[in-house]
């Protein structure tokens, strides 16, 4: 019995530290760089973790409304998005959705992406 009631204690700690922990993460502003983009990361998995436990979310919600908005264009129904490849001065690979965001000096070697 005692081996039991010690495990519970134990328990109780590790569930007040880690309720300590989400509302440090969630109240307290903090300035430097790394632990401000932590704490972005954290309050949006939380947000996201706490909206997919609801019942109702996930009872009428489509692929499109689980992702949440992370497509950059919409598109009107039937109409193609002409996607570019090209090369930056560094050599890098880069992606533009029109041939308009291609830069003028890439534009001449810019490829579009088959669909």
């Amino acid at each position: 019995m005692l081996k039991l009631l010690k495990y519970f204690l134990w328990l109780v700690v590790i569930v007040a530290l880690a309720l300590g922990f989400d509302q440090l993460m969630l109240k307290l502003p903090f300035h430097s760089p790394g632990l401000k983009q932590t704490q972005q990361f954290y309050v949006d998995f939380r947000t996201r973790l706490v909206g997919l436990m609801q019942a109702d979310t996930l009872s009428s919600s489509s692929i499109e409304s689980v992702i949440g908005g992370t497509t950059a264009v919409s598109v009107p129904t039937g109409e193609k998005i002409n996607r570019y490849l090209y090369v930056d001065g560094n050599g890098t690979l880069q992606f533009a959705d029109s041939l308009q965001q291609v830069p003028a000096e890439y534009r001449q070697d810019a490829q579009r992406l088959a669909d």
